[in-house]
């Protein structure tokens, strides 16, 4: 299909480096089955968008709202989230009447008030466009703009205190924990469906993970200070949160990044990531060929070595 990507790039305010995200976080499946893609939908940037867009409200609302309870701090954080919320915003960019691409059995003005309709789906997905594309600082920058600055900026206290310092970096922590984790999964497994990469993303970032984790690291003193200093030590989450707050006083642009790598180096070994997934896969009855291409990327050329590295990677288990 022939489309001018520069109507929704203008509609968003966001111009892509590579415009076939943008199109995939507009194709909704029925749409990918009508034109025999089934596997090129915005399903997989859906998911990584509702991480990502998690993220960016925790963050927004741990700088701009230290003052709140946590009961407060979370139920804004869900109001935030809601899809009739987003499906506004969908509609407010002027997307709703062409957008997402849909074999539509509905008219769109029907779909609309449904739940976890496609445009809320659609919107997650061009958050997660985004920030592939552009990177966290820009999908931050641009939720921040659509969602948050309109709704929430009347509503701002000059009062700087923090209510639950120890919780809210916890919080920040855990929802940076998921969407780093999903972020690297979604990279690394390029064709493996939303509820596998949650199956993965939940075994590595377990409690009793982020407990072996924790033990295994060595503090930068940098990060310690005397509001935070015992809970980074007994909290993954809350150390994490930490380093992520040091990355952003260094260069705010780069501070999903930064936090990624720390992650990625001090605690995830590659080869034990593959090792599950592949364990998971042939659980669920997927073929060992398919496992070779399509996970770890060996062509049909190549397919000798693929299975070598297959069967080195599956000694260990």
């Amino acid at each position: 299909m022939e489309w001018n990507s520069e109507i929704v790039e203008n509609k968003i305010s966001i111009q892509f480096k590579n415009s076939e995200l943008l199109f995939l976080a507009l194709t909704h499946s029925s749409y990918a089955q009508q034109i025999n893609t089934p596997e090129k939908d915005n399903e997989r940037l859906e998911f990584l968008g509702d991480k990502i867009l998690n993220l960016v409200i925790v963050d927004y609302l741990y700088h701009h709202f230290p003052y709140l309870p946590m009961t407060k701090f979370t139920a804004l954080r869900d109001k935030l989230m809601e899809g009739e919320r987003l499906t506004q915003v969908w509609f407010k960019l002027g997307l709703g009447e062409g957008y997402p691409f849909i074999a539509l059995t509905e008219e769109r003005h029907r779909l609309k008030v449904k739940r976890n309709n496609p445009f809320e789906k659609a919107l997650k997905a061009i958050i997660g466009a985004i920030h592939l594309d552009r990177g966290f600082s820009q999908s931050y920058n641009w939720v921040n703009k659509q969602l948050m600055a309109s709704l929430l900026g009347r509503h701002q206290q000059d009062a700087k205190e923090r209510f639950s310092p120890d919780k809210q970096l916890q919080l920040l922590g855990d929802t940076l924990l998921k969407a780093i984790m999903i972020d690297y999964l979604y990279r690394l497994l390029p064709y493996v469906n939303p509820t596998r990469l949650t199956k993965l993303s939940k075994e590595f970032i377990s409690k009793e993970k982020q407990t072996k984790y924790l033990s295994g690291i060595e503090i930068d003193p940098k990060v310690i200070t005397p509001e935070n200093e015992k809970v980074i030590k007994k909290s993954f989450p809350a150390l994490l949160g930490a380093m992520y707050l040091s990355f952003e006083t260094q260069n705010s642009k780069t501070r999903f990044a930064k936090s990624s790598d720390w992650l990625i180096k001090k605690v995830i070994d590659e080869d034990d990531v593959l090792r599950e997934a592949i364990a998971l896969l042939l659980k669920e009855e997927v073929p060992q060929k398919w496992i070779i291409k399509e996970v770890l990327g060996y062509d049909s050329k190549d397919y000798d070595a693929g299975r070598e590295r297959f069967h080195k990677l599956m000694e260990k288990l």
